[in-house]
């Protein structure tokens, strides 16, 4: 009789706990689920009869309040949560800072070709004698800011293509070649020229492009 008393006190002090845990904590999500936490012990125990499984059930309560490992009350009392919650994972997104001394070499002579694949977009200076050079920036993500492409060539052809909706800036100088941007073709001989595109101001994503040729042409293309 005693230990029917015993157990029915330890269901009721459960109820109780509870309840108290979701009415008072109802605003506050981790004393709520604590107070539930606890309250289900209670509860629980009562139901448990074998006296071995007793002892596991406060053992276990007690290693919820002392280890310092991987098991915490807060572990236990997201049992009681809702199921299918979001699950939010944040990204730490930067930009990277190239490592200083790094070299890039390139060919005297030949063609080059930068973006065949995928590639992390760091900002182009190159140089050759004789040759042409094609860059894609369809095949990287241009952050959002002024990025920079330098070109110095003896004799060949530029072209580089650009996606829609990135400012482009070109200034270029030739001893004797052409511009080609933006349908129009410019013919130069020992001249500069800068050219912007249309809604240049407005791009959040920028282009500039700074070429000197000896003798050849250079095109900008969106694609």
């Amino acid at each position: 009789m005693t230990s029917k008393l015993g157990l029915f006190i330890f269901f009721s002090i459960g109820v109780a706990i509870t309840m108290f845990s979701f009415i008072v904590f109802r605003r506050v999500k981790f004393l709520r689920n604590s107070g539930m936490c606890f309250g289900a012990l209670f509860i629980i125990l009562p139901l448990l009869s074998t006296a071995g499984i007793w002892l596991g059930m406060i053992g276990a309560l007690l290693l919820l309040f002392f280890t310092k490992d991987t098991f915490s009350i807060a572990s236990l009392s997201g049992m009681f949560s809702k199921k299918g919650r979001q699950e939010y994972i944040f990204v730490d997104s930067h930009e990277d800072t190239p490592s200083p001394g790094e070299i890039h070499r390139y060919d005297w002579f030949g063609n080059q070709e930068v973006g065949n694949e995928p590639y992390e977009w760091n900002d182009i200076n190159a140089g050759q004698l004789v040759g042409d050079t094609i860059i894609d920036l369809g095949n990287t993500i241009l952050p959002a800011k002024e990025n920079v492409i330098v070109i110095r060539k003896g004799f060949g052809r530029v072209r580089i293509l650009v996606p829609y909706g990135v400012g482009v800036m070109i200034h270029h100088h030739a001893f004797g070649g052409q511009v080609e941007f933006e349908g129009q073709t410019y013919a130069l001989s020992n001249e500069s020229i800068q050219l912007y595109s249309s809604g240049y101001n407005r791009s959040t994503k920028k282009i500039k492009i700074y070429t000197t040729i000896v003798a050849g042409k250079i095109e900008v293309i969106e694609a």
